[in-house]
């Protein structure tokens, strides 16, 4: 008979224990903050308040590109396009098109007033200045001193 006493008694304090906190939260206690339903103001505003939508779309800009390494008309940048002997016995072929290719790396490069810049496929980055007659660069590319003659 203690068994069943037992077993009843903790039958009954489980079941008081679910009906108080069934009562203690409320359905609204369960709600996230925030989350009420609905929207508040008006939802079809632009940024400056109006709730006219434009008719057009303004186009959208261009970005400009970078023309410094295409600018071979203007001197000395012009003389820049060519085979060149460079200083590591490799020949280094430098198109208009801001492009440079010698052995196996390629460049990219820029010219703006008789100054150059070599961005290499193999990290180096070369800044050079290119001679007025436009038959020599020098310069360095953080390591060594870099040089070409033109061929």
């Amino acid at each position: 008979m203690t068994g069943i006493n037992a077993t009843g008694r903790l039958l009954a304090a489980g079941l008081l224990s679910v009906t108080l906190g069934s009562i203690a939260v409320s359905p609204k206690a369960l709600a996230q903050a925030g989350s009420t339903g609905g929207t508040i103001g008006k939802t079809d505003k632009s940024e400056t308040g109006s709730d006219r939508t434009p008719s057009t779309r303004p186009a959208p800009q261009s970005r400009k590109q970078d023309d410094s390494s295409r600018n071979v008309g203007a001197s000395p940048c012009s003389r820049m396009p060519g085979s060149w002997s460079w200083f590591n016995g490799i020949t280094v072929v430098i198109k208009p098109d801001g492009t440079a290719q010698g052995g196996p790396h390629t460049a990219k490069w820029s010219c703006t007033n008789g100054s150059v810049v070599m961005l290499w496929s193999h990290g180096y980055t070369d800044r050079l200045s290119l001679s007025r007659d436009g038959s020599h660069l020098q310069g360095t590319n953080g390591f060594v001193t870099v040089s070409g003659d033109r061929r």
